[in-house]
């Protein structure tokens, strides 16, 4: 069976992020950055709320440690949106200091109805609102107080979107060197030395790309027929989990489930028929956490469950029969860039049981003559309500 034939958008982009990230990079450590906010501004910030629906939540989930790490601030929160929007209060967001605190919603599209509630409960309570986005002509831009437009440049199949997901992340890096740059927590070549590492951690799959899609590929052919797959990871790879859970359900539809280590032990481990589940752990070698994933990996294991770990650790650390895709590990002192590149090979793994199995990306049922099929509720714009969602402010 050859590969090549089961091709498709999500792989497609997978595979051109080496190639990206220079074009990347220009976009988010561009004039747009330094001239987001005025260093008076950076100052003023003193809490930040990271938030975002979606792929846009999970690259929070992934960077907020990283922003915290370097802004200098009494704290960053990864929310969802509809937790700021609808249930917390101006009295529990800390209102009270000019600019602050920073609330960032993160949207490639900016078209989100619960981005634009977002923006607009910030710049009524007195926050300070920035849209992290890749459309700077959106609906959610004519909102926000400042757009920083990543500059993920186009490409011929890009939805599922995974181009976009690497953008936010980008631009979410770029975002905590120019506030550690300026607040001093990073030196005058903090960031450069943060695209350095970049370029050397996304070109260090250059390599491997090829044997990680191989991989991919012969796992996919094993499990194609199961319609339940759960994600695990902590911390920041709850996010990596988080994005890998959301493009197996947008490709082919499936059940999926994200937890972390320890939950997982506590609930999903009690699933029945555990040969019939898919489970994926994304496993860092350089966190606290990780002798408990080994722990919850070689649990699954032992109980049946089909496991595919990926990881930055040797193979050997795990039960023997775990199949591992094994990563390029992170260049040292930015042992935080994982989540930069670790949702490959999920994604990768998503596109080929998509295709293996002949289902349409989205539920986008098509016609012989390939338009969109009418009667397909999926494509029912009244029953798709990411966009035309009402938008209301609750103080």
């Amino acid at each position: 069976m050859n590969k090549l034939d089961f091709d498709n958008p999500i792989r497609q982009q997978t595979f051109s992020l080496t190639d990206l990230v220079e074009a990347q990079l220009e976009g988010c450590f561009g004039p747009g950055l330094k001239d987001l906010m005025s260093m008076a501004e950076i100052f003023d910030a003193r809490k930040i709320i990271l938030t975002g629906c979606g792929d846009s939540y999970g690259a929070a989930i992934a960077m907020a440690p990283v922003i915290e790490k370097y802004c200098d601030c009494f704290g960053v929160q990864a929310m969802r949106t509809v937790e700021f929007t609808r249930f917390l209060s101006k009295a529990d967001i800390g209102i009270g200091e000019p600019n602050s605190p920073l609330v960032i919603a993160i949207s490639a599209g900016g078209g989100t109805a619960r981005i634009c509630e977002a923006l607009e409960k910030a710049n009524q309570v007195g926050a300070f609102s920035i849209l992290l986005t890749n459309n700077g002509e959106s609906r959610a831009a004519k909102v926000a107080k400042r757009v920083y437009v990543v500059g993920t440049p186009p490409f011929p199949n890009d939805h599922p979107g995974l181009r976009s997901y690497f953008g936010s992340l980008v631009g979410l890096i770029a975002f905590a060197s120019r506030m550690g740059h300026v607040r001093g927590t990073l030196p005058p070549t903090g960031p450069a030395q943060f695209k350095k590492a970049i370029t050397d951690y996304v070109k260090s799959y250059e390599g491997v790309m090829e044997q990680i899609d191989d991989q991919m590929f012969a796992l996919a052919q094993r499990w194609k027929g199961f319609e339940r797959f759960d994600f695990i990871g902590d911390d920041v790879e709850y996010g990596s989990a988080f994005f890998g859970a959301a493009k197996f359900l947008e490709c082919n539809g499936c059940t999926v489930s994200v937890d972390d280590s320890e939950d997982w032990c506590h609930i999903n481990y009690f699933i029945k028929q555990p040969q019939t589940i898919g489970t994926v752990f994304m496993a860092d070698r350089h966190a606290a956490s990780f002798g408990r994933v080994v722990e919850s990996v070689n649990s699954a294991h032992r109980i049946g469950r089909p496991v595919l770990v990926v990881t930055n650790a040797d193979a050997d650390v795990f039960d023997e029969g775990v199949e591992v895709c094994r990563l390029p590990d992170t260049p040292e002192g930015y042992e935080w860039l994982m989540p930069l590149m670790d949702y490959a090979p999920a994604s990768i793994l998503a596109g080929y049981i998509t295709t293996l199995k002949g289902e349409p990306f989205f539920r986008r049922a098509l016609l012989p003559d390939g338009t969109p099929d009418p009667a397909n509720p999926f494509a029912n714009r009244e029953c798709y309500t990411m966009s035309t969602s009402k938008v209301e402010i609750y103080e």
